[in-house]
């Protein structure tokens, strides 16, 4: 790595400022290009998962979404690139570890990461020729595309309004959250960018005119107003070369208004709205009240990162104060928060799910006294203790979990850097923790609820009701409107449509020229291994009759204990409880600990304990088709690893499962939690559901978070009352069947002295040892059901699939790339381009599993059509050499995805119970290296046989639903 000079001039850009930053072990260069007032930000360091991002600083003028129309557009062809999709071109052949892009409430960021040094240099070129030279001047297309247009194939037709962003709006604003978290920021800014939706309201976004659409690109995307970002082990000297002389040196600084200028106080301001549910659904205990703040400025790092530990403290655990206050009221049946300092001035928000509206004014003054006796008689020293160790082990942790750990630094700098202030702000925290943790002491925290909370004058509440009519009239006004501008038109104007449409049609099914797909830079085979990845060793032990794997990773002081219980020593009925145990475990007082001790002292000795279910599928010695885990996760530095062992030994066997009261509350939490998901993640529930009908995998899973898991926990919660006890005594019967040595594995990731003091400090755990009993394994009927589940949503999430091992099929690497290939041609071009869905896609798992997917599709019908034809295109496909490279780069891509020590711990626990050895990931890799365009067209006889066993679930609109009742085998509202 080369050192760069302070006030030296590197192709164009001066050094203006280089810090050393502990935290990070980086050194953090501040530049600007003198010519076009570019900033940018180099955090030097040995990580080779290198990253590239540019940034502008966009606060919007309205709730068109522009810029988020603009996020999509120009991916879609520059002037180097010429091509329909680059992005889509560079996720099929690209080694890229990240590919996206983002659009905040003030700001639109386009980063790219890859541990390839070539394929870093690519991303970065067509990125940068993407943002600054796009094609959106001379293609009007690309706008009507992602953004919004008139959809009119013929003048007798009915008009309609299709386009991506459009959609993919419409089924964020169909989600109660999306709306809430949209009136909290008018309510809070209402002078200020943050009132307005940056995404876009579907009601607005049609407003956007192409004119407009150019002017804010031509405005925002210039150089004075970027924020450039590098990160990582790379030739920085080359990446500033390629920027100022391809880019940067074209033009000159401008005077771009973009500032972001503070709320001034509002008091305390009130605003009620609504959100859609179903005509014939309920609309008791479905409202949202919240109570929000704002709190101080981004630039503040200190405060910030004080008040993500006070919301910690008050609200992240059902023994934090003020969220036990609220839920044993009664008045709703969860509590939720949230504290969001990525704007200017950041806000916290506390809200009542699940209410009523005559709740509020109960809700705030409850809130209100709760702190006033916090703050008056001080908040438990092991309480604050545990809330700022959890933080400094999350900071010093630093595991991102989806997101490279140069992009969340990334993130992290534009919190304080787009405001004007320090880029290292938030990269530096060990001087504002130590400080936190002095003051603490000192009535530090109990001095910010008054002076931020009790004293503030700046906050709301918020009130969202659940409407029964809202989503039908709103299509209506949308339908009528369409309807009276339709007639409003001569018909040389309806000509115009039509022919508007056909043009854009044309455009998405003409092929790039090959020329033009020359011209995108690419890697050949020459650029990858094609060794597989070796992962981490696993070395299996037994230990006082205990299985135990070690996972020797790079996890510095931090071990991840896992312990897997085989569930199959329970009865089928038992099922369903199991994922209600794994809410209940850490959220009772136990035989040794009060609620508030057990969560202080989990907090104080380790990063945290989970409890989660888990299914694996067959190994080749495996007895049936899955493997059911109950699992408990523990993260910990080495030194606390004898007392985290305790205090699992403690929550296992000595939870108080007697305290019905607290069994009843968690019960009904866990009802409104599931409801709240169903109308959030509707294309995983119709992919559950369809697993569900003929794997037996897939119905295990069901019965512990789809449809069949709601329907369960939605009867016990109108039951609780009565049968309290009965859940009491099912629950012990449980943990009385289920902990115990016999059917259990324990997994230790980190160092060898992390695996040492673990094994030093086993007996901590003292588990029962009796002999165990398994039951068969819940197997599945095997008949398409085929439901539908209808919704307020705008949009549909459509699912179709089946086991192609029962069709005779074999797994093989060669259909990793043509899952590859299915996603990003076929499916993007048919169900998202054409369309109008925000995505379509394809699953597949080596047990055999195949899913089609889509995500909020404005189809139904159509996108199960485009399905069955899948096997026409696999049949018809005639790739070329360097067409099929890119696929089989793409799919090798994501096998080689960079993990945290944690994942390869939990990956490694998987390749065991699934005895996926090192010589089966290689002879996968080698499948994959050696896939042809012939292998794919032999798979169109597989895509056949999967669709025309008509497995298939869709959740969506009522409408559209009942409009295709003669599909399903029933209809059935999602929530009732």
């Amino acid at each position: 790595m080369s050192s760069l000079i302070t006030g030296q001039v590197y192709s164009g850009f001066q050094v203006m400022n280089q810090e050393y930053i502990r935290e990070i072990d980086s050194s953090v260069y501040t530049m600007e290009h003198q010519q076009s007032g570019a900033r940018l930000l180099y955090v030097q360091n040995q990580d080779d998962n290198k990253v590239f991002s540019v940034t502008f600083r966009t606060p919007p003028e309205d709730s068109t979404g522009v810029f988020h129309i603009l996020e999509h557009s120009v991916l879609c062809g520059s002037d180097k690139y010429p091509v329909k999709e680059p992005f889509v071109e560079l996720l099929k052949g690209s080694m890229k570890t990240f590919l996206n892009a983002f659009t905040f409430g003030d700001k639109t960021m386009y980063p790219v990461a890859s541990r390839n040094e070539q394929d870093f240099a690519n991303l970065m070129e067509v990125y940068l020729d993407s943002v600054f030279q796009p094609n959106i001047y001379s293609q009007r297309e690309i706008f009507e595309q992602e953004g919004w247009h008139y959809e009119l194939p013929h003048s007798g037709d009915e008009l309609i309004y299709k386009g991506v962003v459009y959609n993919e709006m419409k089924g964020s604003y169909s989600s109660p959250v999306t709306v809430l978290i949209d009136r909290i920021k008018k309510s809070l800014y209402p002078d200020t960018v943050y009132r307005h939706s940056s995404g876009g309201d579907p009601e607005a976004i049609p407003a956007l005119t192409y004119e407009q659409f150019l002017e804010a690109h031509s405005r925002y995307y210039h150089p004075s107003n970027s924020y450039f970002y590098l990160y990582g082990d790379l030739n920085i000297e080359a990446r500033l070369q390629l920027i100022h002389e391809e880019y940067l040196s074209r033009y000159t600084r401008k005077d771009i208004d973009t500032g972001i200028a503070l709320q001034q106080p509002t008091g305390i301001t009130e605003l009620t709205a609504e959100y859609p549910i179903l005509e014939t659904e309920s609309a008791a205990d479905k409202t949202y009240v919240s109570l929000n703040y704002v709190i101080g400025t981004s630039l503040d790092r200190e405060l910030n990162l004080a008040f993500a530990i006070l919301k910690s403290m008050l609200m992240d655990s059902n023994a934090a104060p003020l969220k036990q206050a609220l839920l044993e009221s009664g008045l709703g049946k969860d509590v939720v928060s949230f504290y969001s300092d990525s704007m200017v001035q950041p806000m916290l928000g506390i809200a009542l799910t699940h209410s009523n509206p005559s709740a509020k004014d109960t809700f705030v003054n409850l809130v209100r006294t709760t702190l006033s006796r916090l703050a008056a008689d001080g908040l438990d020293e092991k309480l604050v203790l545990a809330a700022v160790n959890s933080k400094e082990f999350e900071l010093r942790e630093a595991d991102f979990t989806q997101y490279p750990k140069g992009l969340t630094y990334n993130m992290e700098v534009m919190k304080a850097w787009l405001y004007d202030g320090l880029p290292s702000t938030y990269l530096e925290y060990e001087a504002a923790l130590a400080s936190i943790r002095e003051q603490s002491a000192n009535r530090y925290f109990e001095r910010l609820i008054e002076t931020y909370l009790l004293n503030s004058d700046h906050c709301s509440v918020v009130v969202l009701k659940p409407s029964q009519t809202l989503a039908a009239d709103k299509e209506a006004a949308t339908r009528s409107g369409l309807a009276e501008y339709k007639a409003s038109l001569i018909p040389e104007q309806l000509d115009q449509l039509v022919l508007n449409t056909q043009k854009l049609l044309a455009r998405q099914n003409h092929p790039d020229a090959a020329a033009d797909l020359q011209k995108l830079p690419k890697l050949s085979l020459q650029d990858i291994d094609r060794s597989a990845p070796p992962g981490v060793p696993t070395r299996e032990y037994m230990l006082d009759g205990i299985r135990v794997l070690h996972h020797e990773a790079a996890a510095g002081t931090i071990a991840y204990i896992k312990l897997y219980w085989d569930t199959r020593v329970l009865a089928a009925e038992q099922i369903p409880y199991l994922e209600l145990l794994a809410r209940v475990l850490g959220q009772l007082e136990t035989a040794a600990y009060s609620i508030e001790e057990l969560t202080s002292e989990i907090g104080i000795t380790t990063g945290g304990i989970r409890f989660q279910n888990e299914v694996f599928g067959a190994g080749k010695a495996a007895e049936g088709s899955y493997q059911p885990k109950f699992s408990a996760r523990i993260k910990v530095m080495q030194g606390n690893i004898g007392g985290s062992l305790k205090l699992l030994h403690e929550l296992l066997y000595n939870s108080n499962l007697n305290n019905l009261t607290k069994l009843q509350e968690i019960v009904r939490r866990e009802a409104s939690g599931m409801e709240a998901m169903l109308n959030q993640k509707g294309n995983e529930i119709a992919a559950s559901r369809v697993l569900s009908y003929f794997s037996d995998r897939g119905m295990y899973e069901e019965q512990l978070g789809g449809v069949a898991y709601y329907r369960f926990i939605k009867e016990l919660a109108r039951q609780i009352d009565q049968q309290a006890d009965q859940l009491a005594d099912t629950l012990k019967g449980i943990c009385g069947a289920l902990f115990n040595t016999q059917n259990l594995t324990v997994s230790v990731t980190g160092t060898l002295d992390s695996y040492t003091e673990f094994t030093a400090h086993l007996s901590q755990l003292d588990l029962r040892n009796r002999q165990v009993k398994f039951m068969p394994l819940l197997t599945v009927e095997d008949q398409a059901v085929n439901e539908g589940f209808m919704s307020a949503s705008q949009v549909q999430y459509v699912v179709k699939g089946y086991d192609f091992t029962k069709l005779g099929f074999a797994y093989s690497g060669k259909l990793q790339v043509l899952k590859r290939i299915l996603s990003l041609t076929y499916l993007w071009n048919a169900v998202r381009v054409k369309g109008g869905a925000y995505g379509g896609n394809l699953v597949l798992r080596r047990d055999g599993v195949l899913l089609f997917t889509s995500y909020r599709d404005p189809n139904l019908q159509e996108t199960l059509e485009i399905y069955d034809r899948a096997y026409l295109f696999a049949g018809e496909f005639a790739a070329d050499d360097e067409e099929m490279t890119k696929a089989i780069i793409g799919t090798l891509a994501m096998v080689d995805q960079p993990l945290s020590p944690g994942a390869q711990g939990r990956q490694a626990d998987r390749h065991y119970f699934e005895q996926i050895s090192g010589e089966d990931l290689q002879q996968e890799r080698n499948e994959i290296l050696a896939a042809t365009s012939g292998d794919i067209r032999q798979y169109a006889g597989l895509l056949q046989a999967v669709a025309e066993q008509n497995y298939f679930s869709v959740v969506g609109n009522e409408s559209k639903l009942k409009s295709a009742r003669a599909l399903f085998g029933s209809l059935e509202e999602l929530v009732k």
